[in-house]
């Protein structure tokens, strides 16, 4: 087995970056003969490096009620979850619920009901 790291540090003269140890680890899991890999793992791996942290899984523009907004408006202001059950009056259970079930925080063109506030 190759010791990948030591060939690029002898190869470039320097240690590799974060960023190149990323790509040097992923290069070699997706090539290096071992354990077989499926297509929906090799797919899996594919789309999560394509949409990021939310494994492949797109956000769709939704419609978010009345109380989603508020709790939307109030994350993008980087606001702690207890300050919104303050605000809200609402408890910690559903305001972690809404967070979840809706995907918040969202940008405003993932809303389809969003309104400007004047």
């Amino acid at each position: 087995m190759n010791n990948y790291l030591h060939d690029f540090i002898i190869q470039n003269k320097r240690r590799p970056t974060e960023a190149e140890v990323g790509a040097l680890m992923k290069s070699v899991a997706m090539s290096e003969p071992g354990k077989s890999k499926n297509e929906a793992l090799v797919s899996r791996l594919r789309r999560s490096a394509e949409y990021g942290a939310m494994g492949g899984r797109k956000k769709e523009p939704i419609i978010l009620s009345e109380n989603a907004m508020k709790i939307n408006d109030l994350l993008n202001k980087k606001m702690s979850y207890h300050a919104i059950c303050k605000i809200l009056n609402l408890n910690m259970r559903s305001i972690r619920s809404i967070i979840k079930k809706q995907s918040l925080p969202r940008t405003k063109e993932m809303i389809l009901n969003y309104q400007e506030k004047e």
